[in-house]
């Protein structure tokens, strides 16, 4: 008999430690958070990204140009954050209501990253938002967390890389409405090489035609006298 309860005894406490485990292990996963990473780079040639970011949410490694310099961050650009629920029996999502409604707006610093972390599990969409130095803004992105991967295991942080380009960038102290300094130089010499002209050049021309004029009937004119004195 006292084994009997012995066993039960431990069985009791066997069952016990399995249900506390289920429940912590519940716990974790209702309180797991996650987060969104957006990078931005200053991209005046933003076709030099294809092919060299990830589609699926992982976190890129070094992204260099075209001369293998590495990319510059931009810092100031802004992305809103809203939680979104999908709208029945079409492709499109709809902010989300009540007590899971959720809206921010967070803005890249000096390394070009602008983060938020603390997201409860959902679906969300990424806005960018216009700004001065861009030259357009990139298409809204709406993403799951945790984003689900072709492994089968699911990303808790996600990274965004926007592909929106930036506007030139015009010199005004070695530019004159957009003429580059090679260009004024090169104006100026030809300048020193061409002529100057005004409009009276036509002048010039009939003042010629008269005098070249005069000079022929002059010569005329003592070319007849002349055969006349020896005709006498």
């Amino acid at each position: 008999m006292k084994r009997f309860l012995i066993v039960c005894f431990s069985l009791l406490l066997m069952l016990e430690g399995l249900m506390g485990w289920g429940q912590k292990s519940l716990a974790s996963e209702v309180d797991e958070t996650y987060s969104i990473f957006v990078v931005k780079y200053k991209l005046e040639e933003p076709e030099i990204l294809t092919g060299q970011l990830p589609l699926n949410g992982v976190k890129a490694g070094e992204i260099k140009d075209k001369q293998g310099n590495q990319l510059e961050p931009l810092a100031g650009i802004s992305y809103e954050i809203t939680r979104v629920s999908p709208v029945q029996g079409s492709n499109r999502f709809e902010a989300t209501v009540g007590d899971e409604a959720f809206c921010t707006t967070i803005t890249t610093d000096v390394t070009g990253i602008a983060h938020f972390s603390g997201l409860a599990q959902g679906m969300y969409r990424v806005v960018e938002e216009e700004h001065s130095q861009l030259r357009e803004v990139m298409e809204p992105v709406v993403l799951e967390l945790p984003l689900p991967q072709a492994s089968g295991k699911a990303l808790p942080e996600v990274y965004l890389y926007p592909k929106s380009g930036v506007k030139p960038i015009i010199d005004t102290n070695n530019s004159e409405s957009g003429i580059s300094d090679a260009t004024k130089e090169l104006t100026a010499a030809n300048k020193d090489r061409i002529p100057q002209t005004s409009g009276n050049i036509g002048s010039y021309h009939s003042l010629i035609l008269v005098l070249s004029f005069i000079l022929i009937m002059t010569l005329v004119g003592f070319r007849i006298m002349k055969n006349k004195k020896f005709d006498f």
